[in-house]
Parts: structure tokens; sequence; C-alpha cells
């Protein structure tokens, strides 16, 4: 039988002096299965000629990790969309050939789509802050009865540039801090619309009509 107490995996975040909790950074602080941890991204050109999107989810209670890559033209869109099973890499952000990495933290991270066969897109974007983070106010949301907490999550937003390349349709287009300007945020917690509907919980508990949801 396993342990009474289990304790979860070890992770290179450990060797660090920042626990909040009981366990180890393999694991979060809710059973929610909505608990997910996102980041999202867009870059544009001055011109407005492209326009690039990224983002990447963490589900951990779902043993889940997700992402898309893509881009705009006009009115065409090409996006490379991605998934897998969380562990045992539970702290990677990659997912096949779209990488997400931090290169400075609070000012700088990269976005990566490798060649694939998805779609003729890939790039290599590096976001560069031009002004600090801003946290949003939290996000609290309860069901309509009032007796759950349905959503609870902080997420902060950063405005910068980008720079690096894009191959399009076999064509290479570069970025630079110039010419592109680039926005991001990061956001954590127990997240509304997440999977399908539990089949035992009323369906008003994922109504997108809650209450006390409010952005700076």
């Amino acid at each position: 039988g396993g342990s009474v107490s289990p304790i979860g995996p070890l992770v290179p975040a450990d060797e660090q002096f920042c626990h909040q909790i009981t366990d180890t950074f393999g694991v979060v602080g809710s059973s929610d299965l909505a608990w997910t941890e996102k980041v999202c991204a867009m870059a544009v050109a001055r011109d407005g000629s492209l326009q690039l999107g990224f983002g990447l989810g963490k589900y951990p209670n779902r043993d889940v990790m997700d992402a898309y890559a893509g881009v705009s033209r006009g009115v065409e869109q090409l996006t490379v969309r991605a998934s897998r099973r969380l562990s045992p890499a539970l702290t990677e952000t990659s997912i096949g050939p779209i990488h997400y990495e931090v290169l400075e933290p609070l000012r700088s991270v990269r976005f990566v789509l490798e060649p694939n066969d998805e779609a003729p897109l890939a790039f290599e974007w590096t976001f560069t802050a031009a002004l600090p983070c801003a946290l949003e106010e939290r996000t609290h949301q309860r069901n309509l009865i009032g007796t759950r907490v349905s959503a609870e999550l902080v997420r902060y937003h950063q405005i910068g540039t980008a720079s690096g390349w894009i191959e399009l349709d076999g064509e290479r287009v570069q970025m630079d801090d110039e010419s592109w300007v680039s926005t991001r945020d990061h956001s954590w917690g127990v997240r509304y619309d997440v999977g399908q509907p539990l089949p035992d919980v009323r369906s008003e508990e994922h109504t997108s009509e809650l209450q006390s949801h409010s952005f700076i």
C-alpha cells in the first residue's frame, strides 16, 4: 500500500527557500481539478503586417500541459496546438515543437515554435520588458447561491518589445525592438471554464455570469 501521508516528487525548485505549503513544488496547494497556471502573449509589427500569439497551460491535478503558437496575417490565421501528459516532466515548459523559457525573471522571456509538420510556420521570439509587471485585482468568483468558490486566481501583465525571427511559408522575417511591440500575462489558481462540467454538480456552478469578477 501507499504511504499514509504521501509527499509529492522532488523538483529543482525544491532547493529554493520559498516553499509555502508542506509539500514539494511538484504539487499545488489545492486538489481542485480546475487549478491552472497559464502564460499568454502576443507580439505585433507596428505596421500591422503580422501578429504572433502564444499560450501555455499547466493543469497539475489533471496531469496535463497544453499550448498553442500561431500567426495572423491579414485575414489568415495559422495555429499549431500541442498537448502532453504533464508527468514525469513536471517542470518542463515544452510540448513537442512549442517551448517557453524565462531568460530574466520579470523582464525577459522567450517563446519558440520549432519547424513542424502542422503549419509552414516557425519562430523564435524574445520578449523584453518596457514597463514593470502589473498585477490585476484578484479574481474571486462564487457560484450563484454563494456557497462555493468557483474561481480564485491572480494574474500579472507586462508590456514590452519583441525581437527574433519568424519563418512563414519559407520566408524569414526579422523582428526587432524598434518595429515590434509585445505583451504577456501569467496567471495561476482555480480557474473558470476548465474541462468538461462535472456530471454531479449543478450546471450553475459553471455559468460565466458569476459574481465579483473585476479587473484593473
